[in-house]
């Protein structure tokens, strides 16, 4: 039997922007923590931010043991 873990976040690269969504409070409590956002940044659920930033952020949650797809 495979046991598949579910993901924390979901990252979506779109070109100029990238959106991360948290699926678990795990994930919403990270990015709390760890990222300054202005409400302008969410759109719905997701977070919106520059690819340039995007590899440093999946880095500190995969680190800190989140599961980034």
């Amino acid at each position: 039997m495979t046991i598949v873990a579910e993901r924390d976040v979901f990252v979506e690269d779109c070109g100029s922007i990238a959106m991360l969504t948290p699926m678990t409070p795990a994930a919403r409590e990270w990015i709390a923590e760890n990222v300054a956002t202005e409400p302008w940044q969410w759109m719905g659920c997701s977070l919106a931010c520059e690819p340039r930033m995007l590899a440093a952020m999946v880095e500190g949650m995969v680190e800190d043991g989140l599961i980034v797809e």
